[in-house]
């Protein structure tokens, strides 16, 4: 290889590495807001260190609570959100008083699945740019995302106030569904309408929402109390209920038992996985609990520590006395 070619290869590694080598990793640290907001949130330095580089040059973020994270190969240099402009894009949050926590990490390396910054149902994960981040841009996102957490929460788990909220903003959630233009998606015309509605001065200023064909939401008559209610008080679900994500994952996983109100977790949860022939795959014990419910890892392997083959696994995982049953997909 020639000198010249090396040397640049050296500059591109240096610059990928920018970022991650910037500063020493962090504590997370949690703040609780006015509006009833807890969140914990892990800057760029620290969700850095927990990534596991692959051969394939990506890397592997993990989380108990926020699953994992394929983040693509830098080509480079990538400028993360400023922590302090998240967190007072949280704060300033205002028209609702809640009871819920969100894990908020901010990436070094740009997710590979979605390219951006996105929401799992407790966690919001916000992607670097290719540019310094403005404040504004910072927190639109942010509270965006925020909007898909407090859906989550508040309304996945009671389809009448799906109902109800599709009646007042007068969509089909039918033709709104997943397979709709992004913009319009109902998930994201909801986080829109909460970033509109209860987004501070940086997330909303001179900004409509991303769908210009509907009304802003403030000209929707009884949203904002409509919204406002649903928010109000602890997030519940009636039920234990079991989710998997990412699902499909590549191979690691996290498998969680959401709660319903009152149930309390001591000492994590008991998890079995079984092939879709009956036979055990792996047993897992312990896990993370916060916000009603406990995740647990599952890294693709068996109890003896080989790794499983592609296909469609059935857990069950239990907590508190509940037991709740689900199916992931593992695609290597």
């Amino acid at each position: 290889m020639a000198r010249s070619g090396f040397r640049h290869q050296v500059m591109m590694a240096v610059a990928t590495l920018a970022v991650a080598l910037t500063a020493p990793a962090m504590a997370a640290h949690t703040e609780t807001f006015a509006n009833g907001i807890r969140a914990t949130f892990h800057d760029a330095a620290e969700t850095a260190a927990m990534c596991v580089a692959k051969a394939d040059g990506t890397r592997e973020f993990s989380h108990p609570l926020g699953g994992s994270v394929t983040l693509a190969p830098a080509t480079r240099i990538l400028y993360p959100f400023e922590i302090e402009v998240v967190v007072a894009a949280l704060a300033d949050m205002q028209g609702f008083t809640t009871d819920v926590e969100v894990q908020v990490f901010v990436l070094d390396g740009i997710p590979a699945e979605t390219g951006g910054s996105f929401a799992r149902r407790g966690a919001m994960f916000l992607s670097p740019s290719f540019a310094p981040v403005d404040p504004a841009i910072t927190s639109y996102i942010t509270t965006h995302e925020m909007g898909h957490v407090l859906t989550w929460a508040f309304v996945d788990d009671q389809p009448g106030r799906w109902e109800a909220y599709a009646r007042a903003r007068g969509l089909d959630l039918e033709a709104t569904g997943p397979a709709a233009p992004h913009a319009w998606r109902a998930r994201e015309i909801l986080a829109e309408d909460i970033r509109y509605l209860f987004g501070g001065t940086l997330a909303t200023r001179g900004i409509g929402i991303e769908n210009h064909a509907l009304a802003t939401p403030d000209r929707v008559a009884g949203l904002e109390p409509l919204l406002a209610g649903y928010f109000a008080g602890t997030a519940t679900v009636s039920t234990a209920r079991a989710h998997a994500f990412p699902n499909p994952c590549n191979p690691r996983t996290t498998l969680e038992l959401v709660l319903p109100a009152g149930a309390a977790v001591e000492t994590g949860a008991s998890v079995v996985v079984h092939d879709l022939g009956g036979r055990l795959v792996r047993k897992l014990q312990g896990g993370t609990a916060a916000n009603n419910r406990v995740a647990v890892t599952w890294d693709g392997l068996d109890d003896s520590g080989r790794p499983v083959p592609s296909g469609r696994y059935l857990f069950a995982i239990s907590a508190a006395g509940l037991v709740a049953r689900g199916a992931v997909t593992l695609v290597r």
